[in-house]
């Protein structure tokens, strides 16, 4: 399996006309390497992935980002991959200081070798603050996928972020949001909740640590992740615009009945885009801070 399908490479390369023109760009891309090990006689799995986000700012008010991610798992003992593909376009406009309001579009797909694949297509608006201080967003969307056609149920997204600046040194946040399936008077809700922070150690180290958590209401089970990691800039000794980082995390998945527990170790390289310290965009620490705009794409990334 290809870890970066066409359609992505081909859409990280429609933006870079519009990074070359912007006055304010910022951003960053990590490419981790994460081994994982499962309790309870469970398989192994290792990982390959891609996380990468970028924001532009014109003098006109103009803003535009993009963000893409791509997880290939590799479990032993199965000969099919895993494949997770996520990629989103915002654009807006800034108004009245620190305030901006835009519209969002997001696609996810899911893949396993020999089964065929599955994708979502988001669609929303979306009304921001940010400042030195802090920085919120709430949206409102839709989601359509194959999956559903004909079937008369509607998936409706609805979400929050919110981030404090400690001083320049770091940040502390999280989100909540809901992804809600709704026919005939029925409604069944995904929900995704995540806590995150990064904090600069000096020296040109970094430490970050996160946990997110996603259930199906109708349902007893749910997935939590813990993540705690550090990182190096490499520009502190060798002049390098790179970080290596190493994360520790675990991922429980609670069916209602019996717990199971898989362990990994998250290895990274994380390429900035401006000259702002952050937590490698593959951490547990950076899918809380950061989701995706349905809390379905939210948990799966959470989670790799």
């Amino acid at each position: 399996m290809k870890t970066l399908s066409p359609l992505l490479l081909g859409s990280i390369v429609a933006t870079l006309p519009l990074a070359a023109a912007a006055q304010e760009i910022s951003g960053a891309a990590t490419l981790a390497y994460g081994a994982y090990s499962a309790s309870d006689g469970g398989s192994d799995a290792s990982v390959l992935s891609f996380d990468g986000d970028v924001d532009m700012a014109f003098d006109n008010g103009l803003r535009f980002g993009a963000t893409a991610s791509s997880a290939n798992v590799d479990e032993d003992g199965i000969a099919e991959d895993l494949g997770i593909t996520t990629f989103g376009l915002t654009g807006g406009v800034g108004f009245a200081g620190f305030w901006s309001a835009g519209a969002y579009f997001e696609t996810a797909e899911l893949d396993i070798d020999g089964l065929g694949s599955e994708s979502t297509d988001s669609y929303g608006l979306s009304l921001g603050y940010a400042s030195d201080l802090m920085a919120f967003e709430v949206f409102t969307g839709e989601t359509d996928t194959d999956l559903l056609a004909g079937t008369g149920v509607d998936w409706t997204d609805l979400g929050a972020s919110l981030s404090f600046n400690v001083g320049t040194q770091g940040t502390i946040g999280g989100h909540a949001m809901r992804s809600r399936l709704s026919s005939g008077g029925i409604d069944v809700d995904l929900t995704s909740v995540g806590l995150g922070g990064h904090y600069d150690l000096g020296s040109g180290f970094i430490g970050f640590a996160g946990l997110t958590r996603a259930e199906v209401d109708t349902f007893a089970g749910d997935i939590t992740t813990f993540g705690v990691g550090v990182g190096y800039d490499l520009t502190a000794t060798a002049n390098v615009p790179a970080t290596l980082s190493l994360e520790l995390a675990r991922s429980r998945l609670d069916d209602g009945v019996d717990t199971y527990n898989a362990d990994s170790i998250r290895i990274g390289i994380t390429l900035p885009f401006g000259p702002a310290k952050a937590a490698p965009r593959n951490s547990v620490a950076a899918k809380a801070l950061s989701p995706n705009r349905t809390a379905l794409s939210t948990a799966f990334t959470g989670t790799f």
